[in-house]
């Protein structure tokens, strides 16, 4: 079982024994029937809770956080294929939840989504893996054909800059840099 989820059984039991209490106190139990409402009444009020703590809370409440990543990245990606080196700009979309992170890129030549993401610790530093797969443009399809590939990230202080390298299935590898696009005001 993930390990974000197990921490949400006790704080989970808790809310919902307490729902449950509140419940029985404001409305006595006369009959099997009531206690089964009661804990209906419990069941949603946790549903709820923990639908907006992974959907949107968790970025401000501290309480088990991963490291909150930006929305959008503008990056370069600095590559080698077959002895060529290479480099071009790469554009970067997160959504990020609680329990999921979901990663979009552009380049000149192709897009890719992501297939799994993880944020775990390694040796007290916290690196964000992420597998994807390419939907390359009709164009460039016969010399750059759909590929999978692995990307590691090194998530240090506010993340507006994220350096990582990656390595796809037809023996690109390279190192990737991202850099935080900034809101207009």
């Amino acid at each position: 079982m993930n390990e974000r989820i197990q921490k949400l059984i006790k704080p989970g039991i808790i809310i919902a024994a307490l729902t449950f209490a509140i419940c029985c106190l404001i409305k006595k139990p006369q009959e099997f029937g009531d206690y089964t409402s009661n804990v209906s009444y419990a069941v949603t009020v946790v549903t709820l809770i923990f639908y907006i703590y992974e959907k949107w809370a968790w970025q401000i409440i501290p309480w088990n956080r991963p490291p909150v990543l930006k929305k959008q990245y503008s990056g370069t990606i600095r590559y080698t294929f077959k002895g060529t080196a290479g480099e071009k700009p790469i554009g970067i979309q997160i959504k990020q939840t609680w329990l999921g992170i979901d990663i979009k890129t552009n380049t000149d030549i192709n897009s890719s989504v992501t297939i799994t993401a993880a944020i775990v610790s390694e040796f007290g530093q916290d690196i964000l893996y992420y597998t994807y797969m390419t939907n390359p443009s009709a164009a460039t399809q016969k010399t750059n054909p759909i590929q999978h590939g692995t990307c590691r990230m090194v998530l240090e202080g506010d993340n507006k800059t994220i350096r990582g390298k990656y390595w796809t299935s037809s023996n690109t590898t390279g190192d990737i840099e991202w850099k935080a696009v900034e809101k207009r005001k």
